[in-house]
């Protein structure tokens, strides 16, 4: 299947994927911003230590704490601006697949690199959904904070792939500028 962006020529797609990056420099920044009141012992990388919990007893453990210092409110904040953030990441690594294999000739691979961002992005949707319910829960055993780890462990391998595609194309582009002769 095509992924929509392949239709947009080259060069636009070169411009449009530098903007979506800067664009995720900054809502990266924002994120790690709104994550700072979300650390702390049972949760020392913020809300990715509720994404990742596991268990009904961790994710209980990180909400108790959470309250206990009045941050749920930064935890719900967290979820939400997550799904603006993850449009952004999809759009930036989607772009950039698609850019390296056009440059490389490759659209088999980018574009399976492409759809791996958005299907990431889906599986974060899927995460995000589970743990707003399981942040208005506060109670004992419940399957939902492990969905919400195979949610995020399916969207982290994904952004993976489409990363490491997106990101090792683009060393092997600027590398095939370098040899070409003046």
């Amino acid at each position: 299947m095509k992924h929509p962006l392949a239709q947009i020529e080259p060069t636009l797609l070169g411009s449009l994927t530098i903007r979506f990056g800067a664009l995720l420099v900054f809502s990266t920044a924002l994120m790690m911003f709104v994550d700072v009141p979300l650390q702390g012992s049972a949760s020392p990388n913020g809300i990715v230590s509720f994404e990742l919990a596991g268990t009904p007893h961790q994710a209980l453990r990180i909400l108790l704490e959470w309250r206990s210092r009045d941050a749920l409110g930064y935890a719900r904040l967290s979820l939400i601006v997550d799904f603006i953030y993850l449009l952004i990441y999809a759009l930036f690594f989607s772009s950039l697949a698609l850019w390296v294999g056009k440059r490389l000739g490759d659209g088999k691979w980018s574009a399976r690199a492409a759809w791996a961002a958005i299907l990431a992005a889906a599986f974060d949707i899927l995460e995000n959904g589970v743990l707003l319910y399981e942040l208005n829960r506060f109670t004992t055993p419940s399957p939902y904070p492990q969905v919400a780890a195979s949610f995020a462990l399916t969207k982290f391998a994904l952004l993976a792939a489409s990363a490491a595609y997106g990101l090792g194309g683009s060393i092997g582009v600027f590398a095939r500028r370098q040899r070409r002769p003046l």
